[in-house]
């Protein structure tokens, strides 16, 4: 294996941390590194890994797959695998749920600004400039900003639609 197939262990710059070393970063104490590259070359492969398909995506002769799966039985590939799995799966959560917080914190300043820009415009308007209409207007949308600033609109769609109620008289009812 060439420069290509190095991989990091417990000594490298990624592990200098305060954090424990995990199981899937380190080669374990009786494993060779030539297995623990075996490992790294499995556990890249992602959710749908197997051994054979492994072998196969990197160029291992297949008559190594007695060797392989002997090594993951020894070193609990599977088991280290899923463990490298789950603190993936945490990181992406951890990156989304940043971007999510991130794009609230832009959506805010951008309402910030527009709430400027309107109380600007607001006081320079007139009270005899406005007719009825465009006060009703400027009423509705300030009842609906509002609304959306407290989230009482979302509040709101959860609650039943009230109807009409509509009384019909039946002749069956009609001797009563």
């Amino acid at each position: 294996m060439g420069d290509k197939d190095t991989v990091k262990t417990a000594d490298s710059e990624l592990n200098k941390g305060s954090e424990p070393v995990k199981s899937w970063e380190k080669k374990l104490d009786d494993e060779s590194p030539k297995a623990f590259k075996a490992f790294c070359l499995f556990r890249s492969m992602g959710y749908k890994r197997s051994i054979k398909a492994c072998m196969e995506l990197n160029g291992i002769e297949p008559k190594k797959y007695g060797s392989w799966a002997r090594y993951a039985r020894l070193y609990r590939w599977n088991e280290r695998a899923a463990e490298y799995d789950a603190y993936i799966a945490k990181e992406t959560e951890r990156e989304i749920l940043a971007e999510r917080v991130e794009r609230r914190k832009r959506q805010m300043e951008m309402l910030n600004g527009f709430d400027e820009l309107v109380q600007k415009r607001i006081k320079t308007l007139k009270p005899e400039d406005l007719n009825a209409d465009g006060a009703m207007d400027l009423l509705e949308r300030s009842a609906k900003l509002d609304s959306f600033i407290t989230g009482a609109d979302k509040e709101a769609a959860k609650q039943p639609v009230q109807g009409e109620l509509a009384i019909s008289f039946v002749d069956s009812f009609k001797d009563l």
